[in-house]
């Protein structure tokens, strides 16, 4: 006679097959992470600790497939206030209505990833004062600062010596004056350094991937509509970096 294995059969301690179903639905509604997961479960009064949720998820063929990334210098992060530094940037719209070229307007809070967007017609000086003062009346604080690229929409940085009569007095960009007159401080990121505005570049690949890919728009107005949509979801969505609360939570307004 062969001897037979005496390991059991079952372990009591494995995750109910109930539970198991329950995270492949979210992971594939939603496409979220294990932390995410977690809280939605235990929302639901389910705990589960989120390794167990992301051994689940690979064994299921649902993780992410990342490219090979070079190392990169680890930077002390700075704890922002509300308000303290808001970065803003543009997207260009890829579903167009009727071929028309639209822009998305974009400012996130650094300290409580809370956002504002707003879509345009074109990316201009006139289109970019028109955001900031938009912004600074609907922000739930004070703003102190704005962080943004070295566009011609934000910037002389480029343009300003051959535009002004006096190489030593560069004349202000428009978006330059309108910060003045606010009294906000406006930084500009280093020129090809990108990541230097990561948060709202990370809140652009949201965007697209759970946004743009996920809808179609016939008109401006409609895009402006789910936008306003979009945004109220995305201010009430759980964050990593905020453990597990909503911006608008981390702000006192939920």
């Amino acid at each position: 006679l062969e001897n037979k294995s005496r390991r059991p059969k079952t372990n009591p301690n494995e995750t109910s097959i109930r539970i198991k179903e329950r995270i492949i639905e979210l992971r594939k509604d939603k496409n979220q992470c294990a932390k995410k997961i977690g809280w939605d479960l235990r929302e639901e009064g389910i705990n589960i600790h989120f390794q167990t949720i992301q051994k689940i998820i690979k064994t299921e063929g649902l993780t992410r497939k990342y490219r090979s990334r070079k190392i990169k210098t680890n930077y002390l992060k700075k704890q922002w206030l509300p308000g303290e530094m808001v970065e803003i940037d543009i997207k260009w719209v890829p579903s167009r209505p009727k071929g028309d070229r639209l822009y998305q307007f974009t400012a996130i809070d650094s300290a409580s990833r809370w956002r504002y967007l707003k879509a345009y017609s074109f990316q201009s000086n006139v289109f970019a004062v028109r955001f900031l003062k938009e912004l600074v009346f609907v922000a739930p604080f004070m703003i102190q600062s704005v962080k943004t690229d070295n566009g011609s929409c934000f910037t002389n940085r480029y343009l300003g010596h051959a535009m002004s009569k006096d190489p030593l007095n560069v004349r202000l960009h428009d978006f330059d004056v309108s910060c003045n007159n606010l009294n906000i401080t406006h930084y500009l990121i280093d020129p090809g350094k990108p990541a230097q505005n990561g948060k709202v570049e990370r809140s652009h690949r949201t965007d697209q991937e759970k946004f743009y890919d996920q809808l179609r728009f016939k008109s401006f107005e409609e895009l402006q509509y789910k936008l306003k949509l979009w945004n109220m979801y995305y201010n009430n969505t759980k964050h990593c970096a905020l453990a597990g609360k909503t911006p608008n939570q981390v702000l006192g307004l939920s």
